[in-house]
């Protein structure tokens, strides 16, 4: 992999805005029975009695406030404590229509919730709480994943095993949104849908995909009063205008013929329109985010100048000290040097990275494993690198790498419980490009999928190197994986050492993109090197077998986050 410059920016977190909600930690619940019923969305009328009222629910008075079940297997009561009879149980993440809310006799809050189309029921609050709707931050939400139907005619069940009784079927092709993952007493797993407003139901993964719904981005306006046109370019007319604060919503981003990145926004309900990067940033709709890198700039001896661009041709903003220590608010490449933002006097200001020596603290990432059945979104994000030219074949390194992502997504979505997205071509790797696409696509995994390049004169290398992220764990055991399964089908012996390397130690110490700007959002990722592109025979072999190599990248993931097998 050469590396090709191009200027890229990361937002501050202050940019990055909206809403996001978690669930609570998990709690032990009652002891339950086995029985699994469908849980519900809609509330009906009902009327229910209080310890001091009796209150009356009409449909819909409180269609905006649901109970999320935050214990592990909770028991439904028929009223409102224990001593009432049991009506089934439910799972962490289900959720419900509230209906009312009562003291039961021992000073315990109860939450009656709407139980199926028909059936009401009460949980204790212990084990549950009240949203005003839906949660946005985590698996078991429809702004994350879609269940789509594989399979034709597929049995829909109240429970996740075939012996629940049919709820329906659905046909192939058909979408619902996905609310749980469970595994059946079968060892499958099962995926609990929204089957209709008022009902859910169980698909077994087996004839099922998820897909993941990306959260929306936008793109905030920083110039003064900035054009937007009709295309990606000057030359282009004039759409409109848009003033500094002004958000829109981010659709996709394009090169321009002179190189400048360019942002298509929607710019009225019936209108597109396009924006220079120069004069606009982009920023997800999450203002709970906080980064997971944290970098800090020390200015070298004596005295060093700082801009107001990252450019030394650009206004000059006046010098810094030398020892004097910087929090960064932006970094990027303008093709010539790493240059960082950092408030001098209330004011942004660029220093270049020749000035300053820089250093990096990392907030640990939770291992993730996937044995349960849960369902991760594993982001690809093949080489961007057309210009990296293969010994043989006529061919490239973006070409081939898109090409073993293609057979790997296929590979990942028809064997295995996950969620795949692979990053287009003009979408690039930055802070603010496919970094920021895997943190709105809820990614669990970013894997950088690359060929190798050799600088000594022999271009005689061969075999895996895989770059971690040092203060993550399951990284390094990723890039290990990797190695090791690309090392089983390589046609040479590996030459090179070490095989998995720290990545964050090139570039004085600022690492290799592909692993630090995935570790900004708190994404578990690699650059994977599957091989040496430069000498003929390896180039050749890379060519001829994308399904191998993507077979190797699917065996190294299963091994390092234990993903289930449909």
């Amino acid at each position: 992999m050469r590396l090709k410059k191009s200027f890229q920016k990361v937002a501050a977190a202050s940019l990055i805005t909206a809403l996001s909600l978690g669930f609570a930690q998990p709690v032990l619940a009652e002891s339950a029975s086995d029985t699994t019923l469908s849980t519900t969305t809609t509330a009906a009328s009902t009327t229910t009695t209080t310890a001091s009222t009796t209150t009356t629910t009409k449909a819909g008075s409180n269609a905006e406030k649901y109970v999320v079940i935050t214990g592990s297997s909770v028991n439904l009561r028929s009223g409102a404590g224990t001593s009432f009879a049991k009506v089934g149980k439910t799972k962490k993440g289900s959720r419900f229509a509230y209906l009312s809310s009562k003291k039961a006799k021992d000073g315990k809050i109860w939450y009656q919730i709407q139980y199926s189309s028909s059936k009401t029921a009460w949980v204790i609050s212990s084990y549950s709480r009240i949203e005003k709707t839906p949660s946005k931050n985590t698996e078991n939400t429809s702004s994350q994943k879609t269940v789509v139907i594989t399979g034709s005619n597929v049995n829909l069940r109240i429970g996740a095993g075939t012996s629940f009784a049919k709820a329906g079927t659905a046909k192939n092709g058909s979408k619902f949104v996905f609310l749980s993952s469970e595994k059946g007493k079968d060892g499958k797993v099962w995926y609990q849908i929204q089957y209709s407003s008022t009902e859910t139901a169980w698909v077994i993964g087996s004839y099922a995909r998820i897909e993941c719904n990306p959260s929306k981005q936008y793109v905030i306006i920083n110039g003064g009063e900035v054009n937007l046109r009709t295309g990606a370019g000057t030359s282009y007319a004039k759409a409109g205008t848009a003033k500094k604060g002004e958000k829109f919503v981010y659709l996709s981003s394009k090169k321009a013929k002179d190189d400048k990145l360019w942002y298509q926004v929607q710019y009225t309900s019936s209108k597109k329109a396009w924006v220079s990067s120069s004069y606009a940033k982009r920023a997800n709709n999450d203002d709970s985010f906080s980064p997971y890198l944290t970098r800090t700039i020390t200015i070298k001896k004596g005295s060093k100048p700082v801009y107001s661009e990252p450019d030394s041709e650009s206004k000059r903003m006046g010098k810094v000290s030398g020892g004097k220590k910087y929090t960064v608010i932006e970094w990027g490449d303008n093709g010539k040097t790493t240059w960082y933002a950092f408030k001098l006097k209330g004011k942004k200001v660029w220093i270049s990275r020749n000035n300053v020596t820089v250093s990096d603290q990392f907030k640990s990432i939770p291992t993730k494993d996937f044995s349960d059945g849960s369902v991760p979104m594993i982001y690809l994000s093949p080489s961007k690198q057309p210009e990296n030219d293969y010994a043989a074949g006529n061919t490239n390194e973006q070409k081939q790498m898109y090409r073993v992502a293609a057979e790997l997504k296929k590979i990942l979505e028809e064997e295995y419980i996950c969620a795949v997205y692979t990053a287009p071509t003009d979408l690039f790797l930055s802070p603010d490009g496919r970094a920021l696409d895997a943190y709105n696509r809820h990614a669990d995994v970013y894997l950088a999928i690359h060929s190798n390049s050799d600088d000594s004169r022999s271009k005689k290398s061969y075999g895996a190197v895989g770059y971690y992220q040092p203060q993550n764990p399951q990284s390094k055991k990723l890039a290990e994986n990797m190695v090791k399964e690309m090392g089983k089908i390589a046609p040479r012996k590996s030459n090179v050492s070490p095989k998995t390397v720290n990545g964050m130690k090139a570039f004085d110490g600022t690492g290799y993109a592909d692993v630090r700007e995935p570790v900004y959002y708190g994404i578990t990722s690699i650059l994977a090197e599957v091989e040496y592109h430069d000498n003929a025979d390896s180039a050749k072999w890379i060519i001829n077998n994308p399904k191998k190599i993507a077979r190797a990248l699917a065996n190294s993931l299963e091994a390092t986050f234990r993903l289930q097998r449909r």
